[in-house]
């Protein structure tokens, strides 16, 4: 009966988190990336960080989460460590829609 249970209850997380997706156009996101992300980020989101500035690596984190955190800078609540805040200034370029493409986008991206 518990494995049961639990069983059920694995099943209906498992359904909830995989709805639980940002919706975007993943050309879209390419050509957003390429225009306001890549200097950064690099073109496929594998950025490679030096010691002056780190710079995190978006290819393959969960799109669900880049479009969080995106939200998360433009509104002041994660704090803009970035050189001379760049994130929080091209992400006020962004609708909430261009946020969705990157974030497919980078989501897309195989990280190595």
């Amino acid at each position: 009966m518990l494995i049961r249970i639990g069983t059920a209850m694995l099943l209906t997380c498992t359904t909830l988190a995989s709805t639980a997706q940002a919706e975007g156009d993943l050309a879209k996101g390419q050509t957003l990336v390429r225009a306001q992300c890549a200097r950064c980020h690099g073109l496929d989101g594998n950025a490679r960080s030096t010691s002056i500035q780190p710079v995190p690596m978006l290819a393959g984190q969960p799109a669900v989460y880049l479009l969080q955190e995106m939200k998360n800078y433009a509104a002041g609540k994660r704090e803009d460590t970035s050189k001379q805040q760049a994130m929080t200034r091209e992400l006020s370029y962004l609708t909430e829609q261009d946020m969705e493409d990157i974030a497919v986008f980078f989501a897309a991206q195989e990280r190595y």
